[in-house]
C-alpha cells in the first residue's frame, strides 16, 4: 500500500459515507463513492469491495490522468467516469453511484426522473438518463457521462443504477437518498393510478432554494445517526 495524501479525518467520512450509503440501500455488493483530496488535483476512490465493509485504508488516490498515486490498489472499473466529471464539474466536490431498487426501476425504462416531490427538487425539476446500458470503464464514455450530467445534481445510467453529486462528501449521500425517495414516491403514485404532478423548472428552482443549506445537512444528521445506530428504525 502506497501512503496517502488526505488526511485521516477524510478517510473516515467516506467510511461514514459508505455506513450511510449501505444502510439505505443505495448500494449493497456494487457502488463506489469518491471525493476531491483538498488542497491537491487528486480524487480518491472507494475499492472493488461492497462499500458496507470498506475500511479507510482500503480507499485508492488518483491524479487527475488516472494515475493511482496512494492508498490501495483495488480500483473499481468505472473510475473514468469519477474522473470525468470532476474535469467538467469545479463545483462537485464528491460522487455518489449505486444502483438503488426505485431508481433502478428508471433506469431499466430508460426513462428520465422528472421531480414530483419536495425533497428531489434538490436533484433540480429532472435527472437525466445516460443511455448506454454498459459500465463506464474508459475516458470516452465516462466524457459522455459527464456530458449528460451537464450541470444536473445526478443522473441515471440505463440499466446501470445512478450517480449524484455534491459539494461535499456528505451532500454527495443526501442527493443520493433524496433521488431514491423521489423515485419510490413517484412510482408508488403511478401503481396506484395517479399520475404525480411534476415539477416545472421554475417550481424546483423554488422549492430548492425554500432550504437549500438546512435540507442536505438535516438529512445527513438523521441518516448518519441511523447508519450508526443511534437511532433505530
Amino acid at each position: 500500500m502506497v501512503e496517502f495524501s488526505s488526511s485521516a479525518e477524510l478517510r473516515a467520512e467516506v467510511a461514514q459515507a459508505c455506513r450511510v450509503l449501505a444502510r439505505f440501500r443505495i448500494v449493497e455488493g456494487f457502488g463506489h463513492i469518491t471525493c476531491r483530496v483538498p488542497g491537491t488535483d487528486l480524487m480518491m476512490i472507494t475499492p472493488r469491495k461492497a462499500l458496507g465493509i470498506v475500511e479507510p485504508d482500503e480507499l485508492v488516490e488518483f491524479d487527475q490522468n488516472g494515475n493511482r498515486v496512494g492508498g490501495g490498489d483495488h480500483p473499481p472499473l468505472e473510475f473514468h467516469m469519477h474522473l470525468a466529471v470532476y474535469k467538467a464539474r469545479p463545483d462537485v466536490m464528491s460522487i455518489a453511484r449505486g444502483h438503488p431498487r426505485n431508481v433502478a426501476a428508471y433506469s431499466a425504462a430508460s426513462e428520465p426522473l422528472r421531480i414530483a416531490h419536495g425533497f428531489g427538487a434538490n436533484l433540480g425539476h429532472v435527472v437525466p438518463v445516460h443511455d448506454e446500458p454498459y459500465l463506464v470503464t474508459n475516458p470516452e464514455s465516462g466524457a459522455h457521462v459527464a456530458d449528460v450530467l451537464g450541470d444536473c445534481q445526478g443522473v441515471i445510467l440505463r440499466g446501470n443504477g445512478m450517480l449524484a453529486v455534491g459539494q461535499s462528501i456528505p451532500h454527495a449521500c443526501v442527493n443520493a437518498i433524496f433521488m431514491e425517495e423521489a423515485a419510490e414516491v413517484q412510482l408508488k403514485a403511478r401503481a396506484a393510478g395517479m399520475e404525480p404532478k411534476y415539477f416545472t423548472p421554475e417550481e424546483a428552482t423554488r422549492r430548492n432554494g425554500d432550504d437549500r443549506v438546512h435540507e442536505p445537512v438535516r438529512g445527513w444528521e438523521y441518516y448518519l445517526a441511523v447508519a450508526e445506530g443511534r437511532i433505530t428504525l
